[in-house]
């Protein structure tokens, strides 16, 4: 009898430990970051890389090129919506905050915005060349507007939030970082290599712009659908069960978002560093290499990104997010001297090249985890949820950086004087206007990148106690 009982204590045991364990793996499995999240993201980044990349890398060349419009009042256009960039990145960060639908709070509006941004893309290299001067600017003006700090925002703000709703660990954040840039890496190489290539072969024409821009609204609209489809917004659904579906007000909201220092030098690097993005790429193949196809060329070094994307990932764990972001960028400044140096030498400008593109590469392993961070502060400090807040300093940082600069690379070259084409008719350029160009991608980004990178290095989290604080948050359910 006693033998019995004992061992039906010891199948009890044995199946309370095995139930234990069985909870345990099955726990460790939904810990871990799936697959379908990481290609999520990559669609995600995607999404957002041709909103911020395709229409300010060349409504420029469209208008001044082939419309005939002077290239000082696209960058005046430019200029002014960027002025409320920073305004609008924030909103929409507050309303991804103050979402709440069955498919999560960015998802939603990853895929609206891909649907107007595909839109209004089409509608803006579509200008009617028949129209006055003043047409094509208010046309230029009206859908400039809806592609970039509308729809762009929307699409931008909400990619950025996601990375942040997808996991609570750092680890996982770095991983999503890396799909994250190689996602943003593939209309960058699509800009970079494919249109110019494009622009060569079939000629500047409205068939030409067409054809890319329809390229990328179809590219926007499939990836931001299978986004839609493949990601799991895990800690939306698991905080919201404990901080519920609270609001906070939007003056407390603007109060602990600009009384954030590490939000403000986070937003204030990646403002900087996306500044360097000046789009004269194609000018500086066109008018110093003399060959508008040469763009393709120098701009292959970007592929060095995409390669070696996966191989930052230890470095950044062994050096720390911060660090290896100011290294990264200080040495990056060092290429573009070089390729400033190079003028019309195109192997020591492909060095400077190459250089610049692959010191780059820890800044964009590093940045989510490290925004990823600035949020779990930001939710210790105020116990409200700020992921789409705080993630709008990514989202501004690209769109007010790339946008603002092609808007001050244009009146620049407009003051070094540059001459506007005619209805495709090429003209001679003075020696002020190739100096401004070969400034722009030489000595302008290699100074942003510096400013760029003591702005990084201010965001210490590790000063807060970050990895704590984020074990807090877990204990308590916030994560």
């Amino acid at each position: 009898m006693a033998l019995r009982k004992k061992n039906a204590e010891t199948v009890a045991v044995g199946t309370a430990a095995e139930a234990a364990a069985g909870e345990a793996t099955a726990l460790e499995k939904k810990d871990k970051l799936g697959g379908n999240q990481k290609i999520g993201a990559f669609m995600a980044a995607i999404v957002a890389a041709v909103a911020t990349g395709y229409v300010p890398n060349y409504i420029n060349l469209y208008y001044t090129e082939l419309m005939g419009v002077s290239i000082g009042a696209i960058g005046a256009i430019i200029m002014v919506t960027k002025f409320t960039d920073g305004l609008t990145d924030i909103i929409m960060g507050m309303l991804i905050d103050r979402t709440h639908s069955k498919w999560g709070k960015a998802k939603p509006w990853l895929l609206a915005g891909a649907a107007g941004l595909a839109i209004s893309m089409m509608l803006l290299f579509s200008c009617p060349p028949k129209w006055g001067m003043g047409g094509k600017i208010a046309f230029c003006t009206i859908f400039y507007i809806l592609a970039n700090p509308i729809f762009g925002t929307m699409v931008a703000v909400a990619a950025n939030t996601l990375p942040n709703l997808i996991s609570p660990k750092s680890d996982h954040r770095a991983t999503i970082g890396v799909f994250k840039g190689l996602g943003a890496m593939v209309p960058l190489l699509l800009i970079g290599l494919v249109v110019p290539k494009l622009l060569e072969l079939m000629g500047e024409s409205q068939k030409t712009y067409t054809t890319a821009t329809l390229m990328f609204a179809v590219l926007a609209i499939l990836c931001a659908i299978i986004a839609f489809l493949l990601i799991h917004e895990t800690v939306t659904e698991h905080a919201e069960a404990v901080l519920g579906q609270t609001k906070q007000p939007v003056g407390e909201s603007l109060k602990n978002l600009f009384s954030n220092k590490y939000f403000l030098w986070l937003a204030g690097g990646t403002i900087l560093y996306n500044l360097t993005a000046a789009p004269v790429a194609t000018y500086y193949a066109k008018y110093i290499f003399h060959n508008v196809g040469t763009a393709t060329l120098i701009n292959l070094p970007s592929i060095f990104m995409v390669l070696l994307l996966p191989l930052a990932l230890p470095i950044v764990k062994k050096m720390g997010k911060r660090q290896a972001m100011v290294m990264g960028l200080t040495v990056a400044a060092l290429g573009h001297l070089i390729i400033f140096f190079a003028n019309d030498n195109l192997a020591l400008f492909m060095v400077g090249k190459t250089i610049a593109a692959v010191f780059s590469v820890p800044y964009f392993v590093a940045l989510i985890p490290l925004m990823g961070e600035v949020c779990d502060y930001a939710l210790y400090k105020s116990g409200k949820p700020m992921d789409g807040t705080i993630s709008s300093a990514n989202s501004m940082g690209e769109k007010i950086g790339v946008g603002l600069i092609a808007g001050v690379s244009s009146l620049m070259m407009q003051l070094a004087g540059f001459q506007s084409n005619t209805m495709g008719a090429e003209v001679a350029q003075p020696g002020s206007a190739i100096f401004m160009i070969r400034f722009l991608l030489g000595v302008f980004p290699a100074i942003l990148f510096l400013l760029a990178a003591f702005c990084f290095w201010h965001v210490n989290m590790d000063r807060e106690n970050i990895t704590e604080i984020q074990k807090e948050l877990k204990e308590k359910g916030m994560r």
